[in-house]
């Protein structure tokens, strides 16, 4: 199983967005097994996911009394968020979902894992035992400072994965205009404080389109409405590189 993270220490940036429509990309692939964990206490992902299979929750793989009663099947498994994910606060949660993870190997191709705004153990917990880890990240004027806080937190979490190194697929620019100087601009500022090899080779723009597929419930590229095509095409263009580069580097790993 390869476990994709998206995260960045700031709300409002794209990451459900990005997150849901990686699962759906991973999940049409024949066969493919999907397991989807929501461990933002806000649950925007859970909801965004309401049409696919659910039952369980993200919460238990921190709970080692919890039942994790696996099934393997098609698709994507959604490990929704609920109430209990505000309760994960202390150093013993992350240990015991690092010892309790592995034990989705077995049942699934893919881990896709969203993350909230801030860092704290859920966020470490993800980090810790992920393959590949990427940031959406708007081109505002504080991107460099959330940039580099991702970045700090990313060396933090190589302690609980006893040294190892996270493989940083980049800062993808997410939601842009670019129409807007300002916005490009900023992009610009925001390559060159972190330097292009930490900056994915993309970004997506700013489409009514993927307001309106989030209010479906559905990937964009199941719409039908005016410019549906020009952002499926875009979005599965990121969304292939993604999947490309995880499965480059397992390989190389292996």
């Amino acid at each position: 199983m390869k476990t994709i993270v998206i995260s960045l220490l700031k709300g409002g940036v794209g990451k459900t967005f990005l997150a849901t429509h990686l699962a759906w990309h991973l999940a049409e692939q024949t066969g493919n097994r999907v397991a989807f964990l929501d461990l933002d206490p806000q649950g925007s992902s859970t909801r965004r996911l309401a049409n696919e299979r659910a039952g369980w929750f993200s919460a238990d793989l921190f709970d080692p009394e919890a039942t994790l009663d696996l099934a393997d099947a098609p698709g994507i498994t959604v490990f929704a968020a609920d109430s209990r994910l505000q309760m994960i606060k202390a150093a013993g949660d992350v240990r015991d979902f690092i010892g309790r993870f592995p034990a989705l190997h077995d049942h699934f191709d893919y881990c896709v894992v969203d993350t909230g705004p801030k860092w704290d153990e859920l966020t470490l917990s993800a980090m810790a035992v992920a393959d590949a880890v990427i940031a959406p990240v708007q081109v505002a004027e504080d991107s460099i400072e959330c940039a580099k806080m991702l970045l700090t937190a990313l060396k933090k979490a190589e302690g609980a994965r006893g040294g190892r190194k996270v493989n940083f697929l980049g800062l993808l620019p997410s939601m842009v205009n670019p129409f807007d100087r300002r916005e490009m601009e900023n992009a610009v500022k925001l390559a060159h404080a972190v330097g292009e090899k930490l900056m994915f080779p993309a970004f997506i723009k700013a489409r009514p389109t993927y307001k309106h597929s989030a209010e479906h419930h559905q990937p964009v590229w199941s719409e039908t409405g005016t410019g549906a095509k020009a952002a499926s095409e875009e979005i599965r263009a990121i969304l292939a590189e993604i999947e490309r580069r995880v499965v480059g580097t397992a390989k190389m790993a292996a």
